[in-house]
């Protein structure tokens, strides 16, 4: 019986295990990256080749000064590290995962959505090998899943007109939300040290776990640890502050023709660092500030909302940039974004689900290489410099005469590429409660049903 690989991250593997006893195609390998979890282990030998010989000089060797380079980039915990370091790791991780794919031989590999260099790596790996690596996650539509290559969706189907209709009328009820996006309820200053504060306990105890545990490169260890360029300061509490409570008035002193809303996503994020191609749109900050000057030129005026789930993780260097630009007002946190959705023409963002419901509502939903976005309905900014040239798309674009026919083309992609599947199974999963083992039928039939046409002949 053919096999495939099953990649686990930290608190998942019994989920992984169960959904492998399911499938009825192939023998499933449970892979991990920590230790004594999983049917097999990286980490021995990750550590056992990044002590001999020279890890860094075969990473050089097997991606190149520019692969090792991008590899580096988007991983948010190697790009904090010292530079000889993350080389050692890239090479010995890529070691570690050959040998285990000699051992083993898939024909294909599922994972969760790439987040970290592991698994860039081990995509590298497999498409040199003529392997598919598929990615899978939540859809934004309720109940179902999607499998897809860096961001890249993988149609399944062909959806009928019917299901389009339907999907519509979910998506755009006025109550609408996608599933994993959670609300924070409380934003006030003390609710910033709790959170710093507990993170920041989080953080030490890794760094004392990750050596108990006799890991201490492992990425889960690694990324909770408080030193990382991308992690929050005490001082990073003023970003309250820049926040406007006029914003109400300043919106309405503002025609509506004229008003851009900005949702800021979760950063650093695997749909940021892994999907966006251009290099230069990796830098989130300056894209942003970038994108508020070439509108506030053009006589825009821009609402900027942070994401409600970066309470407490975003540092005050972006907002102390954006109060420094007189057509920009910084909304508080607690303002829903379903309102400046409405209230707005226009809505910038990269990747995030903002950009879908704008496009669903009608407005110009400027975009950067989300899953979701087709060619005909966003108006896609690919790299750094065509951000100068965005005022002059904004003229040429008109809202669609037939809203309701424009929005079935738009769920198309998506529907296309949605099965039935309760993704968020995995959490706290307990493979002996049978209620729990009944929700991840649906998932299971579906694994079953599509991932065979990937396996390698």
């Amino acid at each position: 019986m053919p096999r495939i690989i099953f990649f686990t991250i930290h608190n998942t593997t019994r989920w992984w295990k169960y959904l492998g006893s399911q499938i009825d195609f192939a023998e499933v390998i449970v892979l991990s990256d920590l230790r004594r979890d999983g049917d097999a282990s990286l980490v021995d030998d990750f550590y056992r080749f990044m002590q001999s010989g020279d890890a860094g000089a075969f990473a050089l060797g097997r991606f190149g000064e520019e692969g090792c380079a991008e590899i580096i980039l988007r991983c948010r915990s190697l790009r904090s590290l010292d530079s000889g370091l993350a080389m050692r790791m890239i090479g010995g991780m890529t070691q570690a995962i050959e040998s285990a794919f000699d051992r083993f031989d898939p024909k294909l590999v599922l994972t969760f959505t790439m987040d970290r260099y592991v698994i860039d790596v081990m995509e590298r790996i497999a498409r040199a090998r003529g392997i598919d690596l598929l990615e899978m996650t939540a859809s934004i539509i309720p109940d179902q899943i999607i499998f897809h290559r860096r961001g890249h969706l993988i149609p399944l189907r062909d959806p009928s007109p019917e299901e389009l209709s339907e999907v519509v009328e979910i998506v755009c009820a006025e109550s609408f939300a996608p599933v994993y996006v959670r609300t924070a309820s409380k934003f006030s200053s003390r609710r910033f040290w709790q959170v710093f504060e507990y993170f920041a306990l989080r953080g030490a105890f890794f760094n004392v776990w990750r050596y108990l545990q006799r890991d201490p490169l492992n990425l889960h260890y690694i990324d909770a640890l408080k030193r990382l360029k991308h992690k929050v300061r005490p001082r990073d509490v003023a970003v309250l502050r820049l926040l406007q409570k006029d914003w109400q008035t300043r919106l309405e002193a503002i025609p509506k023709h004229r008003r851009v809303f900005c949702g800021l996503q979760l950063f650093p994020e695997a749909s940021l660092d892994y999907w966006l191609r251009s290099h230069d749109m990796l830098a989130h900050d300056d894209v942003v500030v970038r994108y508020c000057k070439v509108l506030g030129n053009a006589g825009y005026h821009t609402f900027v909302k942070d994401h409600p789930l970066q309470f407490g993780f975003r540092r005050r260097e972006l907002f102390e940039r954006l109060s420094r630009i007189p057509s920009v007002t910084c909304v508080p946190y607690e303002v829903p974004a379903s309102y400046l959705i409405q209230s707005c023409e226009v809505s910038v963002t990269l990747t995030g689900t903002i950009g879908f419901q704008a496009a669903l509502a009608g407005l110009c939903s400027i975009v950067t290489e989300p899953y979701y976005a087709t060619e005909e309905h966003y108006l896609h900014v690919r790299n750094f410099g065509e951000i100068d040239g965005i005022v002059e798309q904004l003229g040429k674009w008109r809202r669609p005469a037939d809203l309701e026919g424009a929005r079935r083309q738009i769920v198309r992609k998506l529907v296309a590429a949605g099965a039935p599947g309760n993704y968020f199974t995995w959490k706290r999963f307990d493979p002996d409660d049978e209620d729990i083992r009944e929700q991840t039928k649906s998932l299971v039939r579906s694994l079953n049903k599509y991932l065979p046409q990937f396996m390698k002949k």
